[in-house]
């Protein structure tokens, strides 16, 4: 099956994803942008944590049921722009759960700034550490960086700029 093209924007906690989206959807056209997280509430989804540590287990899970709503959409002839936690590193193959044609680029901040972020919304030091530790691991895999500092409408541009294929 033909599908239109997905491009994944993975960021650490703290990267400045949730800050983000409300830019990109504004000026996006003729792109569908949505978030993983849009869909818990209190962290949670149907009274399921998810956006802990603990709850990694059910990670799985909540990807293929992400993969099934943007599958349905690209279905629908239209491209995604997803904003998603940092993926595994066999997670960007061609054949991984996403399917092609997928895109992949990382949403990332200088560590003291991701620091000052995650500490603010008081996290407790352990979550914190792993956040480091996946914005570490990320920018050993995930060539197309973006900083999340900038300016949030003129990174949004950017980004929708990525996606129409212009130079960065």
């Amino acid at each position: 099956m033909n599908r239109e093209p997905l491009w994944i924007l993975a960021g650490a906690p703290g990267a400045g994803k949730t800050t983000l989206l409300p830019h990109l959807v504004r000026q996006a056209t003729g792109l569908v942008v949505m978030d993983m997280d849009e869909l818990l509430e209190d962290g949670a989804l149907v009274g399921v944590p998810i956006a802990e540590p603990e709850a990694a287990p059910v990670w799985p899970a909540y990807d293929r049921m992400w993969r099934r709503i943007v599958d349905m959409v690209r279905r629908a002839g239209h491209p995604v722009l997803l904003l998603t936690p940092v993926p595994d590193p066999e997670d960007l193959t061609s054949d991984a759960r996403w399917g092609d044609p997928t895109r992949w680029a990382l949403l990332d901040c200088p560590d003291t700034v991701r620091l000052d972020r995650l500490t603010a919304r008081n996290w407790p030091q352990d979550w914190i550490d792993e956040a480091m530790e996946d914005a570490a691991q990320a920018r050993a895999f995930i060539p197309t960086i973006f900083d999340g500092g900038e300016d949030p409408s003129t990174l949004a541009e950017r980004v929708l700029g990525w996606t129409r294929g212009e130079t960065l």
